[in-house]
């Protein structure tokens, strides 16, 4: 009877551990954030100091309690931020929930990488951290990604073993939590947290590579660009040395909307029964180009200063390194047939260079993903394919590289 007894509580002990163990499992496996169909901000980190101590579960769930403390009541750099009462464009967010930090691995959200994407770096640096905060009626998240780029392995990676480096970070929350967040991050790594604002080059590469990885847009799907102008601000002194006609000298304010440029942007929609014709002009175009750059043997006097004057294409292009067109003389660079296509029918049509340094791309939205200087969503309206992946890893592969491709001082 006794044996009996004992035999029936250690099955009972192995159910009750099977279903823990099920349950574990489950729970891992539902523990991966959602990427797909959730609009992020961009923003760069420089690399996290975690020390000596390892950054395990147990040391991550007492930095999400610390976070909620913040969060809860804590005051930041003296004001009360009392989040859990914030009316935010989702409506009331209700008392905040739990705050919870996980590791993740890019796989589980990307899919699988292609076999040439492989490489040697740890196993540390493969996974990202997600910080997931679970009010009422809302959740946010923050997801901090390894770096992905190629020009990131194996090179300005901190070799001690204090530093982790994850320099994307995605953020899904509202602005006065983005400012809160940014800074508890700050604080507790050690480490800067700016604003990610991406330029012509990264919107311009990622279209391009996505038409490549999985091709045009569906039937339904327009693509949709748009442009900005670092149009010259008109000089002041001389719209007040020649009053406009009728001008009767009364101080009304009427000058500096004179003074201000008129056109700030525009949109240029394309659409997807014409996407495949302009693609393959792009291509012929290209073609042509080359075929007269190997023929020409001296640079025309009818192009304009900008063309070889970098200096000048700078100044026209503005500050930000990703703006300006100037890798486009790179001719071992990818190749960009839409763009050129673009051009040629903006050219024709409108008289608008696409290519002139004061002329870029803040904003691209297709079928696939909605891009703009600060903001980025991918789209998945179905189980997510081997194409959709491949997509999605360049995506954030880009992403990697513009974080790489310039110092913090250019990232604002």
């Amino acid at each position: 009877m006794a044996r009996q007894k004992a035999q029936t509580s250690a099955q009972r002990q192995a159910k009750a551990s099977g279903r823990a163990s099920a349950d574990h499992g489950e729970t891992e496996e539902m523990a991966v954030p959602q990427f797909f169909n959730t609009t992020f901000s961009t923003h760069r980190a420089s690399p996290l100091y975690i020390g000596t101590q390892k950054l395990d579960q147990a040391r991550l769930d007492r930095l999400a309690h610390r976070l909620r403390d913040t969060l809860v009541g804590d005051v930041v750099r003296g004001v009360q931020i009392g989040l859990e009462a914030t009316d935010t464009p989702m409506g009331q967010v209700g008392p905040l929930k739990a705050v919870n930090f996980r590791w993740f691995r890019p796989t589980d959200i990307l899919g699988e990488r292609n076999a040439e994407g492989d490489d040697e770096q740890s196993d540390e640096q493969n996974k990202g951290l997600w910080i997931e905060m679970r009010h009422e009626n809302a959740a946010y998240v923050a997801l901090l990604l390894p770096g992905l780029s190629q020009s990131e392995r194996g090179s300005n990676i901190p070799t001690a073993r204090q530093f982790l480096h994850l320099p994307l970070l995605l953020l899904r929350m509202p602005q006065p939590l983005k400012a809160v967040i940014g800074e508890w991050l700050s604080t507790t790594f050690d480490c800067r947290v700016t604003k990610l604002n991406l330029g012509t080059r990264t919107l311009v590469n990622i279209l391009e590579g996505w038409i490549q990885e999985t091709g045009l847009p569906g039937a339904d799907s327009d693509l949709v660009l748009t442009l900005a102008f670092n149009a010259p601000v008109t000089d002041r002194g001389r719209e007040a040395a020649l009053p406009l006609s009728g001008d009767t000298g009364d101080d009304d304010g009427e000058e500096d909307k004179v003074a201000e440029p008129g056109l700030r942007s525009m949109e240029i929609s394309v659409s997807a029964s014409d996407l495949r014709r302009f693609l393959r002009a792009g291509k012929a175009l290209q073609k042509s180009k080359r075929t007269a750059s190997k023929t020409a043997s001296t640079p025309s006097s009818n192009q304009p200063s900008w063309e070889h004057d970098n200096r000048e294409r700078r100044r026209l292009a503005g500050p930000h390194i990703d703006d300006g067109w100037g890798w486009l003389k790179n001719k071992e660079g990818p190749a960009y047939p839409l763009m050129e296509a673009l051009a040629h029918h903006l050219d024709h049509h409108m008289a608008l260079n696409l290519f002139h340094p004061g002329v870029r791309v803040t904003q691209v939205s297709c079928g696939g993903f909605v891009l703009s200087q600060s903001r980025i969503k991918i789209v998945k309206t179905a189980d997510a394919t081997e194409d959709l992946s491949k997509a999605a890893w360049m995506f954030i592969t880009l992403l990697g590289e513009r974080v790489q491709s310039d110092g913090m001082s250019l990232v604002t």
